[in-house]
């Protein structure tokens, strides 16, 4: 063999260990790139579930800088004396007729002849949120304007101090004319109790109190009732003196037929009463309830008072409210010193039920029987004293009260002429609550009042037994 023909040999016996080496990397390259790829893929994956979330660091400065907000406006709401300030109240109009006058009349407030009136109410809480400071309530239209003005300071998270101004809390119902039934009236008109045989507010200082739990509730208030109708009436033998109240007397005119004694000549006469405005009445008003269960309450109420009037008023109500049903009931007596209507002591005993039915869950039924029972010395209530007091005799061709009448319009009298019975009234009232919205109602009511004597007044000057009114009534709660 030659020279060059080994050297190609030895030259091909060394590439082809290096080819083979050459083989096996290509092979392993390709499982690595595999690999890479594998992983890229896992990666990329990963990189784009981390970029569906949201950032993390954005978002906790967005809650930093609402919290930074808001505690900004709780400052200035704080320092300004916004905080804890609560306004709402109530609006109603009003369309009310009644067959004694055959008026037809469109009120701004609520009712007809039976004292409501459109309601706003400002409550101030505490700072520390133990209660309310005070209350503002005021009627529009209404007489008096302001109808509680009231402090209440916790001591304790069961007993706090009361004071102010504030509303009667005697009965089942309340002032206002919205229809929630433990804040205001269902009806358009109140009741035969709440009108005429009790008191309307308290001027003074007391305690409330809260115990086992909320199930009891207790408060009192001492000081003075109803303001300018707290008038006493004292005797004055200077005829020229007696300008207050009238006792109600019959007299015979020139023509021989008996008359009442008209307002001049009682005061030239011994028949008046003068008023004496600067000695009010103490009074001491109490309140107590029984909550038996979420359903149903009883309370027992009082008020007493001495010095320019002296008089005593209790009752026992409470009420059920279950399912689509709703009952309240309440019993009622009182007492007052000189408030009949021939010049004597006088008394008065009256009972008031509700029943409302909600036919559909928008639409109630409503129906109420009052009664009250007036007729010792001629008559006289709380507020209207037979023939001398607030209301009678002007006012008993309104109301039925005052003393009891023929159908000539005379009243029974003693030997000297004075009255000795008063009237006894009923009141039927039936009416529907329609719920339009969670902030409107629409009401309508039809109401009977029923006077034993012929005590209603027609604008023709003849006497009735019988008062016939209806109205409707549209209301916003907000």
């Amino acid at each position: 063999m030659n020279l060059k023909k080994k050297l190609w040999i030895v030259a091909l016996a060394g590439v082809l260990p290096w080819a083979g080496a050459h083989a096996q990397s290509v092979a392993d390259l390709q499982k690595e790139i595999q690999a890479l790829r594998a992983q890229l893929q896992t990666l990329q994956q990963k990189v784009e579930a981390i970029s569906a979330q949201p950032e993390a660091t954005p978002l906790a400065q967005q809650v930093n800088r609402l919290e930074q907000r808001l505690d900004l406006g709780e400052d200035d709401t704080e320092k300004s004396g916004f905080k804890g300030l609560k306004i709402n109240g109530v609006i109603e109009a009003t369309y009310k007729r009644n067959n004694i006058d055959a008026s037809h009349e469109f009120a701004a407030g609520a009712g007809y002849g039976a004292g409501e009136f459109g309601m706003i109410q400002i409550t101030k809480e505490s700072q520390d949120g133990e209660g309310v400071d005070w209350t503002l309530r005021l009627l529009p239209g209404g007489d008096p304007l302001v109808q509680e003005a009231s402090l209440s300071i916790p001591l304790n998270k069961n007993s706090r101090i009361i004071a102010g101004l504030i509303p009667d809390f005697q009965g089942y119902e309340y002032i206002f004319p919205n229809a929630n039934p433990t804040l205001g009236n269902q009806l358009i008109t109140h009741n035969a109790l709440y009108d005429l045989a009790g008191a309307t507010a308290y001027t003074g200082v007391g305690m409330a109190y809260s115990l086992g739990g909320g199930k009891y509730a207790f408060k009192w208030v001492v000081g003075n009732a109803d303001g300018p109708s707290d008038v006493g009436a004292t005797w004055d033998p200077d005829p020229k003196e007696r300008t207050g109240f009238l006792r109600a007397k019959m007299v015979s005119d020139a023509d021989g037929n008996l008359v009442q004694l008209d307002a001049k000549d009682a005061v030239e006469s011994d028949q008046a009463f003068p008023s004496n405005s600067t000695k009010k009445s103490t009074i001491f008003a109490y309140r107590g309830d029984w909550y038996v269960n979420d359903t149903t309450y009883v309370g027992l109420s009082g008020l007493h008072g001495s010095g320019g009037r002296t008089f005593g008023v209790m009752a026992l109500d409470g009420g059920i409210t279950r399912g689509d049903w709703q009952v309240n009931g309440q019993l009622s007596i009182g007492r007052m010193d000189r408030a009949g209507a021939n010049g004597s002591g006088t008394s008065w005993q009256g009972v008031s039920g509700l029943v409302g039915y909600k036919i559909v869950p928008r639409l109630q039924l409503l129906a109420r029987a009052d009664y009250l029972m007036n007729s010792e010395n001629g008559g006289g209530t709380y507020f209207d004293n037979g023939g001398w007091g607030f209301g009678c005799p002007t006012d008993c061709k309104s109301n039925g009260l005052g003393p009891k009448r023929d159908a000539n319009g005379v009243f029974e009298v003693d030997d000297n002429g004075y009255a000795t019975t008063g009237a006894n009234l009923v009141r039927l009232t039936v009416g529907t609550n329609y719920q339009v919205n969670s902030t409107t109602q629409w009401k309508t009511e039809f109401r009977l009042d029923q006077s034993s004597g012929y005590n209603f007044v027609n604008t023709d000057g003849t006497f009735t037994k019988e008062k016939q009114s209806m109205g409707t009534s549209l209301l916003l709660s907000f």
